[in-house]
This record gives structure tokens, C-alpha cells and sequence, in this order.
């Protein structure tokens, strides 16, 4: 892999105060705070650092999950995604500083130390992709601070009775015309996953107990500066490096009931996993005069994972000769460029024109040397695959504040989507798509603190490099209809979705907040999950089919607590339903659904005992069932989270945090049914004790 563009680009960064003094300096007035969620046409939602570090969370998937409107779904057992609307992966947009995040980004890597802020859209915008069938989620990165400071945060979690520290830290600075920051984070995290499995037919009855520890060692490192030229243009630079080492030891014992035992009831596997994750982004602004402005966007991202898989029988308690040995390595790396026009045009119209596009490959191998005894010849395996994505798009919109009370923006986008997957020996499959995205959105003010909002655009969900590179992840032992292989689908096409948006919110006070939405969603190509026998073996693999439907309806609310100087109660729920139109029978949904979503929080801030907060969130989600298949469907046992935490210091530059994350320690309980042969999985996660410590340093200019 080629870092030496990235270790210039760090190196640039730390020694960005030298540069600072050959800029001239600017005059720079401050305005009023802009309130995003009042004043957009398009509904949102933004969460600041103070919030996403409230509770002392290791990483931003942790602080997320208490945001309303937003799950957090586990990925698979891969990396956790993001969820808007109670909808499965990919239907919510992840953007990185406004960018499309790349399908390496993973929510793990980054500490909530390395945020600024994270803006939660319900609606589309022309301005970005429209892959954001449920809506966006931009995650923008640590800004250049306000002053010259530097902070240390250190913290230890303990859970099942393994202790996990991490070390975080910031050093930052600003002058007339440069600013600059340096986050960065450390962590090593040692996490038991006990579980159990229940798998029953006609005449078997299996349960299996499986014991996981997942050791994780990460570093990130998150520079960024800021430039004011004398001509008035700004520059800003920005790199994201994160490396991670991680290693997986399991073992399974399994104990039969009735029937046979599976091929392996007494078994290990071992898996070690290095991966590399690099970006820098580059903008540049410029100010054409007429209240006109044109801005500049580019960069690049690189990643590599390297994986070692080991799997065999327990003999005596002790590991066994190795069977399977399985050696995987993925590179992927691609470039985003784009620009957007802006200027007023009178009568409160305001128009913005531009494009952007990216340009992603991944290549993947694995090599595979696997029986099923140890006195067997081996089957050798060396599957290499090559995939590349092309996305392309412009747009132009029209922000027209018709009078103080009436705002309307209409925009249209085009976008073009090419896919190419290929396997060593096979011919590519190749895709294009091309997708016209008209959208509306007005915003009306009856009365002050009072906003109603109504939106209809097209949008549409691109599949992901994973989902389209046939590399065929295999189930080492029990192979069934519900333990199946899986694998990408080349010929994936993008699913189409018009949608439509209304929402009320009223202010209460300064802070205080009542909201209510609804949307409704018609899909078309929607992507289901097929299953198929490769000779003997079962295997899944996603695949379009037809038309689908979605709609859903929210309410939120965020109130003062009377008789308390700063403390607030805040709660939400979210009632979601679909429908795919070519599957008959009970339990029809769009695939990870959630039907109902709900939590309810609680933060108070006093003044005494140095400033002592504390406070708790307690969060639901309603388990469903989903049917793919008259014979074939599966299920989740649904969640219930309740987390705490106490801080002293609060304000003060020395603080101290306590926090309980799963307080409750609810198993997670997943089932797979296929006609009557039924799997139930069962994951104890485990309750979490969280200290940390944290201190800021203000340095001398």
C-alpha cells in the first residue's frame, strides 16, 4: 500500500503553526448561532460533541444508539451500521464531512473524541448523492478548536471481568488567520461474546454453548487545519488514519438431544485481522462577490485488511490439528472530487449548482486449504475478485424564501451509477444505471417557534462493493437452510424508492422541543435475500425482486424539568410498517425492520458538589419477524437498553465520569426457521462499568 502521501499530509499537519505565520491576518465578525433544525427546508436533527460524549462512550456506534430516530445494527458480525426509519443496512446515507463515506469507514474506528457534530437528515438534498432512501447521517470530524488548548481523556471499562482501557487526546490552536487541531485515540479492548444455540427438527434437538473473546487493538488519528488567505479564500485539509489490530478466539461445545451430532460438536476457530483506513480531504471556498461562492471538494481514501483463519476440532480440551486454513486479503481505494456554485439571485431566491463524483476499487483474495478430517486430501482454494464503481452526478436547486413565514426549495439531480465485478477466470458483470432525482421541499412558519415541513423526492439505495463480489463466506460446520453459506451478487441492480415527508415541530422555551412526522416510501427493485442449494450446500445471496412499500410515523419530545435549574426529560417513538409486494403470508417486511422503536432519557446538571451531572436513557426496540419465503423466514428478540452515568466537574477542566452502559444485560436472541427446522441464538452481552478521567490544559499563546 502507498501511505507516503498520508504521512505528508500528517506531517503537514503538525507542523501547521510554522505556515500560520506567512498567512495574512483577517478581521472576523461572528454572527448569531444558526439554528439548522428551524430554519432548513429539509427536516433534521444535529447532535453535538457535548451529547455524543455524555455518557463516556468508547466509539460513536455506542453513542449513537440514545439518538432518537437512529439504530444501530451489528453489521452482520462485521462492522455496525446506521439506521434511519427503522429500516435495514444500506437504505441510510453515511456521509464523512458531506462525502459518501467509503464501504471501508466503520463506526468502530472512530471515538466520539474525534466528532464535532453529527447531522441527522430525514429528507434528500440535491445537493448530495441521493442514496438516502431513509434519509442522512453526516458525520463531520473534529473542526480547528476556538483556542489554543489541549485535552487528555483516559478511561477503563471492565465487562464480563476483562478490564479495557483507552487514552485519548486533542491538541489544538488558532490565530487570525490558521487554525488547527490534532485529535487522537487509543484503545485496547479485550470483549467476551458468550452465546448459546438451539437448533430443533423432526427427530433432532441440538444446543451448543459458544464462548468468543474479541481482542481489538486500535489507534486514530484525525488532523485537521484551517487556512483564511489574504484574498479571503478558505482552505481546509483534513486526514483520517485509523489502524486496528484484531484477534478472535472461539470455541464451541455442543451437546445432542435426539438425533446426530453435527460433523464438528467439539470445535475452535482462531481469526486475526490487521486493517489499515486512510483519507484526507482537501476544500477550498472562494467568495465571487454579489453574496455569490463557489466551493471545491476532493480527496482520497485508501484501506487494506488482511485476515488468517483457523478452524479444527477440540481434542481433550485442547485445540486440535487445523482443517480448514483460510487466508483472505481485500484492497480497496478511490478518489471523490466535486463543486458547487452558489448565489443569490433576489426576491429571496437563492440558487446552487454543481457536481461531484468517485470513483472506488476493490480487489479481494482468498486462498483456502479446507476438509473435514484430518485424514482427508485437502481442498485447495485460490478465488480472486476485482470490483470498481463509478458514480457520477449533478444538480441544480433553488432555495426561494417566498416571505418570512414560506420557504420552498426545488432542485433536480442526475445521477449515473456504474458497477463492474469480476472473478479470476470469469467474464465481469457489468451495470448501469442512470437516476433522475427530482426534489421538493417547503417549509412554512405559522406563528413563531412553530415549523411545519412537507417533502417528495427520489431517491435511490446503491449496493455496496460487499454485496456485489461473489466471495462465498462459508459456515465451517452444520451447514443448513438456517446456517447457510453467503455471498455478493454481481448483478445487483440499485433500488428505486419516490418518497414522501411531512413533520411539525413546535420550540418550547429556549430548549425545549415537541416534533411529529411521517413518511411513506414506494420502492421499486427492492433487494431481498434468496436462498439456494449449491449441490448439498445451502447458501443465501442478496437479490432484486419487484416492488416494495414502507411507511412509518414519529413523535419526539425534549422538555424542561420543572423545578430543576438544567435538567430536561427527552423521549421518542417511531411506529414502522412494510410490505414486498411478491412475498404472500404473515410477517411480510422489509428485511431488520425494526416496528417499534421508543426510549426515554433523563439528564440533570446541578450546581453543587463541583458540579455534579448525572442522568440515564432507556431504550426499546420492538423484535420482528420477517418472512422471505413462504417456508423460510427469521426473527429478532428485539432490545432493551438502559444506560447511566455520573460526571463530576461539569464545565470545570478536570471531570470524572461513571458510567453503566446494558444495565439490564438482556440476552440478544435471534431465530432462523425454514419449514420446521428452527436455529435460536442466543448472545449475552454483558453489562459495563466505565470510568474516565478527563483534563484540559490551556496553553499560553
Amino acid at each position: 500500500m502507498q501511505i507516503r502521501p498520508y504521512a505528508c499530509a500528517c506531517a503537514l499537519a503538525f507542523s501547521l503553526p510554522a505556515l500560520a505565520e506567512e498567512v495574512l491576518p483577517k478581521i472576523e465578525i461572528a454572527g448569531a448561532r444558526y439554528d439548522q433544525r428551524s430554519e432548513e427546508t429539509a427536516a433534521s436533527l444535529v447532535v453535538g460533541r457535548t451529547e455524543l460524549m455524555r455518557h463516556g462512550d468508547r466509539s460513536l456506534g455506542d453513542a449513537l444508539r440514545r439518538v432518537p430516530g437512529i439504530t444501530i445494527g451489528d453489521g452482520g458480525g462485521r462492522t455496525s451500521d446506521i439506521r434511519l426509519r427503522g429500516l435495514g443496512n444500506g437504505y441510510t446515507q453515511v456521509l464523512l464531512n458531506g462525502v459518501a463515506a467509503p464501504s471501508g469507514f466503520s463506526l468502530e474506528s472512530l471515538a466520539p473524541e474525534l466528532i464535532e457534530r453529527v447531522e441527522i437528515v430525514r429528507g434528500a438534498s440535491a445537493a448530495t448523492s441521493m442514496q438516502a432512501i431513509a434519509g442522512s447521517v453526516n458525520i463531520v470530524l473534529r473542526k480547528s478548536a476556538t483556542r489554543r488548548q489541549s485535552t487528555i481523556k483516559a478511561g477503563l471499562d471492565t465487562q464480563h471481568g476483562r478490564r479495557a482501557p483507552s487514552l485519548s487526546g486533542e491538541v489544538s490552536g488558532k490565530s487570525d488567520a490558521f487554525s488547527y487541531s490534532v485529535p487522537v485515540s487509543l484503545s485496547y479492548a479485550p470483549v467476551p461474546a458468550p452465546s448459546r444455540e438451539e437448533e430443533t427438527a423432526p427427530g433432532l434437538r441440538r444446543s451448543t454453548r459458544l464462548n468468543e473473546v474479541n481482542t481489538a487493538r486500535l489507534a486514530s488519528l484525525s488532523p485537521r487545519a484551517n487556512w483564511k488567505l489574504a484574498n479571503g479564500d478558505t482552505v481546509g485539509l483534513q486526514a483520517f488514519i485509523s489502524n486496528s489490530r484484531s484477534a478472535t478466539d472461539a470455541w464451541a461445545s455442543e451437546t445432542t438431544h435426539i438425533g446426530a451430532p453435527t460433523l464438528h460438536p467439539q470445535r475452535a476457530a482462531v481469526l486475526n485481522m490487521a486493517a489499515v483506513w486512510l483519507r484526507t480531504d482537501l476544500e477550498w471556498a472562494r467568495s465571487l462577490g454579489e453574496g455569490a461562492r463557489i466551493e471545491a471538494k476532493g480527496g482520497i481514501h485508501r484501506s487494506r485488511r488482511e485476515s488468517d483463519f483457523e478452524f479444527g476440532d477440540m481434542i481433550n480440551g485442547r485445540r486440535g490439528p487445523a482443517l480448514n486454513l483460510v487466508t483472505s486479503d481485500l484492497r480497496e481505494g478511490g478518489y471523490h472530487l466535486g463543486a458547487t456554485w452558489t448565489r443569490p439571485l433576489g426576491r429571496g431566491h437563492v440558487l446552487s449548482a454543481g457536481w461531484d463524483g468517485a470513483h472506488t476499487t476493490r480487489s479481494q483474495t482468498r486462498v483456502g486449504n479446507e476438509r473435514d478430517a484430518v485424514d482427508e486430501a485437502p481442498q485447495l482454494s485460490d478465488n480472486r475478485y476485482r470490483g470498481v464503481i463509478n458514480r457520477f452526478g449533478a444538480f441544480a436547486q433553488d432555495g426561494w424564501e417566498i416571505n418570512s413565514a414560506w420557504s420552498l426549495s426545488i432542485g433536480a439531480r442526475w445521477e449515473t451509477l456504474r458497477t463492474s465485478v469480476a472473478e479470476a477466470g470469469v467474464a465481469a458483470v457489468s451495470q448501469r444505471s442512470a437516476i433522475p432525482a427530482p426534489v421538493l421541499q417547503a417549509l412554512y412558519k405559522p406563528a413563531a417557534g412553530h415549523q411545519l415541513r412537507a417533502g417528495l423526492a427520489r431517491t435511490y439505495k446503491a449496493p455496496t462493493m460487499a454485496r456485489l463480489i461473489p466471495r462465498r463466506y462459508t459456515a465451517d460446520n452444520n451447514n443448513s437452510a438456517t446456517n447457510p453459506h453467503s455471498e455478493g451478487n454481481p448483478a445487483l441492480r440499485p433500488e428505486k424508492a419516490w418518497g414522501l415527508d411531512i413533520g411539525y415541530d413546535r420550540q418550547v422555551g429556549k430548549d425545549g422541543l415537541l416534533a411529529a412526522s411521517a413518511y411513506v416510501r414506494k420502492i421499486d427493485d427492492v433487494t431481498v435475500t434468496r436462498l439456494f442449494q449449491d449441490g448439498t450446500e445451502w447458501v443465501s445471496t442478496p437479490a432484486n425482486q419487484g416492488r416494495a412499500s414502507a411507511r412509518g410515523i414519529a413523535l419526539e419530545a425534549k422538555l424542561p424539568l420543572p423545578g430543576f435549574a438544567q435538567a430536561s426529560l427527552n423521549g421518542n417513538m417511531a411506529r414502522n410498517w412494510s410490505r414486498i409486494d411478491k412475498v404472500a403470508g404473515p410477517d411480510n417486511r422489509l428485511a431488520e425492520q425494526s416496528p417499534l422503536m421508543a426510549s426515554v432519557g433523563i439528564d440533570v446538571r446541578t450546581g453543587f458538589l463541583a458540579q455534579l451531572a448525572f442522568g440515564a436513557s432507556f431504550t426499546y426496540g420492538r423484535g420482528a419477524r420477517t418472512r422471505y419465503a413462504p417456508e423460510w423466514r427469521e426473527s429478532n428478540g428485539g432490545t432493551r437498553l438502559l444506560d447511566m452515568y455520573v460526571l463530576w466537574g461539569a464545565g470545570k477542566q478536570t471531570r470524572l465520569r461513571l458510567g453503566l452502559t446494558d444495565v439490564l444485560d438482556r440476552p440478544r436472541v435471534s431465530e432462523s426457521y425454514y419449514g420446521s427446522r428452527s436455529t435460536r441464538r442466543e448472545l449475552m452481552p454483558g453489562t459495563t462499568l466505565r470510568i474516565t478521567f478527563e483534563h484540559d490544559f490551556e496553553r499560553p499563546k
